[in-house]
């Protein structure tokens, strides 16, 4: 991104994207910065399905509202992946964020603008 817009267009379309973003999410969501180009939202007592929607919901609304610069206007998109926690195993956070990079990977791998959700198959899919 800043090698292709630089690095002040670069921040500003981080910047974008958390605001637009951060119109569709309701209170108790966790919407933070992993690193670099990369986000976590986390839903408490949410399913994998409704995760789900929401990336897909988040997707749309980011390709939706190009940002407008001063230089012309810059599209973005979002690739997203996402990972259930389950009652059933003691998952650590390491493990779960783990997973749902899997799915993001998977999802950038088959073409990027789309959410992807982490299950046996993608795990078993990238070990091959």
């Amino acid at each position: 991104m800043n090698d292709t817009y630089g690095h002040h267009n670069g921040d500003q379309l981080l910047m974008h994207v958390i605001k637009v973003c951060q119109t569709q999410l309701k209170e108790g969501m966790l919407f933070t910065r992993y690193g670099g180009e990369e986000f976590v939202l986390a839903l408490k007592g949410r399913t994998g399905l409704e995760g789900e929607e929401l990336a897909n919901q988040l997707r749309r609304h980011v390709e939706a509202r190009p940002l407008i610069t001063t230089e012309g206007v810059i599209s973005v998109t979002l690739s997203s992946g996402v990972a259930e926690a389950t009652k059933a195993t003691e998952e650590t956070l390491y493990q779960l964020l783990n997973k749902a990079d899997q799915a993001l990977y998977s999802a950038k791998r088959e073409g990027r603008n789309q959410v992807r959700v982490y299950s046996e198959i993608i795990y078993l899919t990238n070990l091959n």
